[in-house]
């Protein structure tokens, strides 16, 4: 698995702000969505696993390494009361930067807004080097992994704003940052840490085919390791607009992150800058299936960085079948 996901954040996200997962109202039993999509992903990132696992060099530029994979993803209730449903979804970016399951109970409310209480279990987790800057040598894969709870007040006052709060806490089974280096240095270099999350969000529906979508987030990344603690900030922005029974979306993201201290490998305060584009085509109700979705999608996001060894770029493209019931 890739090491981020963010464009794959951009086609996704765009899909759920248009699917029924959104309903204000419970339905009896089991409901939502559901999609299986195949992906074909292509990076340069040395932090990815996909890479080689040999640096001859922290100098030395990645290569472009490529993967297919199947992306599942679902958004299920099971309604337990006429304004009460247990929830079931998978979920893309927030907290975890990546992919993740999410599961808890959401309370609708007379005002047409809904609260819901979740947790991250951490069921999924990532590859990760366990050591990224080891050279000449073979490095190690490891597990990483996301635990925490979230808070998603949507329709706030019935309205068209929702608020999204997190918090968690960074796992890694093996971390041996910096493992060539001064015990000073691996301190500082330490992944694990806690996470606070927040993010507000608006959907406008200019018309009755066009409609706007803008996100906010900020993230709290409070690393155990003073080189590796930062602070995200970031913004998307979604358009959406349907002809007859095809929907067309275009996504555009930025993020800015700053890091507290000084890097003890590369003798500078690291600062990132983020930004990413996707396309998503959707076509409803192929072959006359009255509740599916064929899609398709592309999305590219780049990372700079003022230190080489974290400038990356990601590009994802798919296809897949979308079922709401």
């Amino acid at each position: 698995m890739l090491r981020t996901f963010r464009q794959t954040v951009l086609i996704f996200g765009t899909l759920s702000a248009f699917s029924v997962s959104a309903q204000s109202a419970v339905k009896p039993g089991l409901s939502g969505n559901v999609s299986i999509n195949l992906g074909w992903f292509k990076n340069d990132s040395h932090l990815s696993t996909e890479q080689s696992s040999v640096l001859s060099s922290l100098d030395e530029p990645g290569t472009d390494e490529e993967k297919t994979l199947p992306v599942p993803m679902w958004d299920l209730q099971l309604g337990v009361t006429p304004n009460t449903a247990l929830y079931f979804k998978s979920a893309l970016g927030g907290m975890a930067s990546s992919f993740y399951m999410q599961a808890g109970l959401t309370q609708y409310l007379s005002d047409g807004s809904s609260l819901g209480i979740g947790v991250i279990p951490g069921f999924f987790d990532n590859e990760v080097w366990d050591d990224p800057f080891l050279t000449g040598t073979q490095r190690q894969e490891t597990k990483r992994s996301i635990r925490g709870a979230v808070l998603d007040y949507h329709r706030i006052a019935g309205t068209n704003v929702s608020l999204e709060l997190a918090a968690g806490k960074r796992k890694i089974d093996d971390e041996r940052s910096g493992s060539t280096y001064s015990a000073t240095a691996q301190n500082a270099l330490v992944r694990e840490g806690d996470l606070l999350y927040a993010e507000l969000s608006q959907k406008l529906g200019l018309n009755r085919h066009f409609g706007i979508e803008w996100k906010i987030h900020y993230l709290d990344d409070n690393a155990e390791g003073n080189a590796t603690a930062n602070n995200r900030y970031g913004v998307e922005l979604t358009a959406r607009q349907q002809i007859n029974r095809y929907v067309v979306m275009l996504g555009a993201s930025t993020a800015w992150i700053d890091y507290e201290d000084t890097h003890p490998i590369f003798n500078r305060t690291r600062e990132d800058n983020q930004y990413g584009f996707s396309a998503t085509l959707i076509y409803l109700a192929p072959f006359n299936w009255r509740n599916a979705s064929a899609v398709a999608r592309a999305g590219f996001d780049n990372q700079t960085s003022n230190i080489d060894f974290y400038e990356e770029t990601q590009s994802l493209y798919s296809i897949g079948l979308a079922y709401s019931f």
